[in-house]
Formats: C-alpha cells, sequence, structure tokens
C-alpha cells in the first residue's frame, strides 16, 4: 500500500464500482457542501491538506477519500461492517450533520415536481397518467394509475414518495399499501429519489421491492435522469371487478396522455441499462475531470427566472434586510425594494399574522412571503407564484435557518449583515429556488 499515488489510490476507489451505475454521486454532493462545512470536516478527522495550496471542493474529496481509504484498508473489522471502501467515505461524510443536509439537493422540494417529472416519462412511453387524488378509496391510496390501452388494457397502480416522505414509518405503511394495489392493477410501480434510497437503503428496498414483484424507478432531480431499477411482474392477486370499478372512479381526462407528436420529458432514461439490478449501487466517485463535464452539462435555464425579480430575506422582529438578491440582468432596483420595505408595515395584517404564506399584489408585482423562526423571506415577482414555487420558498427559509444559525444570531447581537457572505449564499438561492 506504501508503493500507491494518490491517484492509484483513488483509482482503486472508483474501480469497486465500474461498470456500473451510482445512484447518489459523491462528487456532486461535494461540489454542494460550503467551503467552511469541507475545512471543518477535515479538522474534525485530521485529515491532512495541503496548506499553501488553493484547494477546490474535489480537492477535498480527493484528500478526504484517501485518508479514509488508508482507514479501511488498515483496520479488519471496518471491512466487515462495509463492503466497500466506497461506503466507508459515504458513511464518514453523512455523519457529519452538516455535509448530510445536502442530500436535500438529491430529492424534490415538492412531491408534484416528482409527479410531474413522473408523468412526462410515462406519456412519452406511450402510457396515459391518470390522478387519483379525488378518489376517496383509501384501501388502494394510490398516487397515480396509468393505463395502455392497446394492443390489451395494461393498468399500473403507482406510488410517489420524496425522500423527505420516506420516513421508516411511512415505509412501512406504503410496502402496505403496494401489497393490496396488487388487486387494482396488472402491475405496481414505486417511484422515489436518490435521497428516499439512501434513508431506507439500496439492499433493502432492492429485496422488498423484488419480494412484491414491484416496479421500482428513482428518478434523480441534479442529473435529470430516471433510472429503471426493477421490473415488476403481473400480479397474481389482480381482479378485473375491482379494475373496472376503480377505472369508473378515475377522472375523465388524463393529466398525462400518451405522446403523439413529441417526446416531453426532459429527464434521460436508457432501457438497455435499465431493470438490471445488479448494475446499480447506492455510491459512485467519478475522475474529477468527468464530474466537471457532468455538472456543466447540467446547466439550463431555472424554472422561475423570467417572473423573479427579487428575494428579501428579513428579520422577523425589526424589518431589516438580511440579505437581498435580484436577477443578475434586471439588477438592484432599489426604489422597488425600499418601497416595499417601506409598505410592509400596511400588509401585516395580510401577510404577517401567522405562519401561512399569502400573496399581494404591489406596483404591478406580486408578493409571496412566507415565515421562519426568526426571519421572513419574500418574493417579488412578475406574476404570482404557482404551488411549486411557494413551496420552495417555503424549504428555503427552513434551510437557510439551519445552515446560518451561526451568522443569524450575530445579525440578532449586533444588527450587521456582513457574515453572510453572497458568494456562499447566492447559488443556495439560485438552486432552490430555481431562479
Amino acid at each position: 500500500m506504501s508503493s500507491q499515488t494518490p491517484e492509484d489510490i483513488l483509482e482503486t476507489i472508483r474501480q469497486e464500482n465500474e461498470d456500473k451505475f451510482g445512484i447518489l454521486c459523491l462528487n456532486c454532493l461535494i461540489v454542494r457542501t460550503r467551503f467552511k462545512e469541507l475545512e471543518k470536516f477535515v479538522e474534525n478527522n485530521r485529515i491532512r491538506v495541503p496548506i499553501n495550496e488553493d484547494l477546490t471542493k474535489l480537492d477535498y474529496l480527493d484528500h478526504i477519500s484517501i485518508h479514509f481509504y488508508k482507514k479501511y484498508r488498515e483496520i479488519k473489522e471496518l471491512q466487515k461492517i462495509f463492503p466497500t471502501c466506497l461506503a466507508f467515505i459515504a458513511d464518514m461524510l453523512f455523519k457529519d450533520e452538516k455535509i448530510k443536509k445536502y442530500l436535500s439537493r438529491f430529492d424534490f422540494i415538492a412531491k408534484h415536481e416528482l409527479i410531474d417529472v413522473f408523468a412526462d416519462y410515462c406519456a412519452d412511453m406511450g402510457i396515459a397518467v391518470y390522478d387519483t387524488s379525488g378518489i376517496s378509496e383509501k384501501k388502494y391510496n394510490c398516487d397515480l394509475y396509468l393505463i395502455k390501452k392497446k394492443p390489451v388494457l395494461r393498468t399500473e397502480a403507482v406510488f410517489v414518495r420524496t425522500g423527505t416522505q420516506l420516513t421508516e414509518e411511512e415505509y412501512k405503511n406504503t410496502f402496505y399499501l403496494l401489497n393490496e394495489a396488487s388487486k387494482v392493477a396488472i402491475w405496481t410501480v414505486f417511484v422515489t429519489t436518490p435521497r428516499g434510497v439512501y434513508n431506507i437503503g439500496f439492499e433493502r428496498l432492492l429485496s422488498d421491492m423484488e419480494k412484491l414483484n414491484v416496479w421500482l424507478y428513482i428518478v434523480d432531480p441534479i442529473h435529470q435522469r430516471v433510472l429503471g431499477i426493477t421490473k415488476g411482474k403481473k400480479s397474481k392477486d389482480h381482479d378485473t371487478n375491482i379494475r373496472d370499478e376503480y377505472i369508473n372512479k378515475l377522472p375523465r381526462e388524463p393529466i398525462r396522455a400518451q405522446s403523439r407528436l413529441k417526446l416531453i420529458s426532459g429527464y434521460d432514461f436508457n432501457e438497455s441499462d435499465s431493470y438490471s439490478p445488479k448494475k446499480f449501487v447506492m455510491y459512485e466517485i467519478l475522475p474529477k475531470e468527468l464530474a466537471l463535464e457532468r455538472e456543466e452539462s447540467l446547466v439550463r435555464k431555472p424554472m422561475y427566472r423570467e417572473i423573479f425579480r427579487t428575494l428579501l430575506v428579513i428579520d422577523k422582529i425589526s424589518g431589516l434586510p438580511l440579505i437581498t438578491y435580484s436577477r443578475e440582468d434586471l439588477g438592484f432596483d432599489q426604489e422597488l425594494v425600499s418601497g416595499f420595505l417601506s409598505a410592509m408595515d400596511s400588509f401585516v395584517s395580510e401577510i404577517g399574522g401567522s405562519e401561512a404564506m399569502d400573496e399581494i399584489s404591489y406596483k404591478g408585482f406580486s408578493i409571496h412571503a412566507t415565515y421562519g423562526k426568526w426571519i421572513k423571506g419574500a418574493l417579488i415577482l412578475s406574476t404570482p407564484a404557482n404551488k411549486s414555487l411557494k413551496e420552495r420558498l417555503s424549504y428555503f427559509v427552513v434551510d437557510f435557518e439551519e445552515r446560518y444559525t451561526d451568522e443569524i444570531n450575530v445579525f440578532l447581537e449586533t444588527g450587521r449583515t456582513t457574515p453572510f457572505d453572497p458568494s456562499k449564499i447566492n447559488p443556495d438561492i439560485k438552486d432552490i429556488l430555481d431562479v
């Protein structure tokens, strides 16, 4: 081992999962982690890094990987606990609560966003997608119902869970529902995210879905891909009478009809690499060059860029702004923001009296606000926020308070906003709000 160069070690780690697809990319995790948190992690784990070098985040990952590789090889007990060195590296990273929070980036903030992505994929596969939320039948409480009529009637009951939803209790409940749904459809389908897989454990989830004969899909929002993991089998409990009764309760029109003119999904799906569980593993680490190429390929036009004008993060008590972030091409509109702040008092009865989120029109703009423990977030938009953007703002406020607790406390004590570093916070704003 002493003769191995750092690059030899990194290549050895990567080869553990050679020719397999990782569900959760550790490069992507580290790229989204703050330098301050990486530096603290290195310090806490006594990992040696060059002092006078300007390290990138992926450089930090290299040093972290090499450090834990050596530990893994030296301590035989670790090899009994973790099947691969990569699993050990991931375990150590996720023991750090601040780094673990970035698992949220491998998930959808709103469940209906995940539903929309999967519905688009189904439409491209020539399947009509029906929303079942209006059906009161709780015994078969699926989220979507899929129908393809030609050449024969094919039905699928779909259960969708984000990583945030997929707690141990919810997983047990979903397991029961998946089993029951075998009566109402020919196939059953379970859809979750990389974070959801992490919560339950890939091997456990794989084993359970194979026992239930369920189609398992993982929708990855970072890489915008749909992974088909297990191929379900036809239900032996399928009852055509129960199925027909259920179909009669569906809405008259699907939320997605079969795509006829063009593909509508923005997510990649590779059928030749799907439905072979042995091809998939929980974690992957890519060579730096490939990781950077992948990050660059993910650049797309933000969903809410056109309607976004300004985000204000405001102290709940004083009403003073901690952060003001405006769209780059429009710049900071001092008059608009000052006018908005001065008018806040008159809005209190409408948007400030509770934890609820409300919208107000102001000088031709739509203002949407939501409250946390110490701060309130307010979006200035050219049109009203949809449900997804409202959920994103609510998530941002909670996430901001968790990540920047120290900086908020400094502001509360001194009134200084200098601890809030725009170079670190602005990427979070753009990422979470998709602006």
